[in-house]
């Protein structure tokens, strides 16, 4: 069987590892390849909706099944727009951090005074750019002042070093902490949508 995963860039560094983890665990005999689309679409959900859709109306007649490593929170459409789409298998959480990080941003959400990030996050900071224009980056650096702090979740798929904490930090003016994240977490929703692309 072959699946494919069609994949947000921001989930590089823990996909990797993650499929990577698998494939040495030989937990699948299935054929796995991962197409990323660039991060910096989320900054436009016109683009975000065509790249998306046009992605799949190609990978859908290339695989059996292909695993859609997007969230509700990623686009407001996201469902509706996947209607169309009888082979593809879709994740429970709804955006990059609640599927690497897990339950904590969740719980962040309620009080609201710290925005956890993903590494792919640290390292991709800057693609966020692309497809907007100088007002539009502005406006979403000053969206990080309302939080308190910034709390990267280290997989411990990068190494997070001070000089990338104090690079984030001078472009979201917000004070950077680091937290251990179990990587199982997210392999375990790989290994999940895997076996639903099969079983499916």
């Amino acid at each position: 069987m072959k699946i494919g995963i069609l994949a947000c860039s921001v989930f590089e560094p823990e996909l990797k590892k993650v499929l990577s983890d698998i494939e040495n665990k030989k937990l699948f005999e299935d054929n796995i390849e991962v197409t990323y689309l660039h991060f910096g679409l989320h900054t436009n959900l016109d683009k975000l909706e065509k790249d998306v859709t046009d992605s799949l109306d190609k990978l859908t007649l290339e695989y059996d099944k292909v695993i859609v490593l997007y969230g509700s929170k990623c686009h407001y459409r996201f469902f509706e727009f996947l209607k169309k789409y009888d082979n593809i298998v879709t994740i429970k959480p709804a955006n990059c951090l609640e599927a690497i990080i897990g339950d904590k941003v969740v719980e962040s959400y309620v009080d609201g005074k710290d925005i956890y990030l993903t590494s792919g996050w640290v390292e991709k900071f800057d693609e966020l750019n692309e497809f907007s224009n100088a007002v539009d980056n502005y406006d979403r650096l000053n969206q990080f002042g309302m939080y308190e702090n910034a709390i990267i979740g280290d997989t411990g798929v990068i190494k997070i070093t001070d000089d990338m904490i104090f690079e984030l930090y001078e472009k979201i003016q917000v004070p950077v902490e680091v937290e251990p994240v179990d990587i199982n977490i997210f392999e375990n929703l790989i290994i999940d949508a895997i076996q639903r692309a099969i079983n499916a």
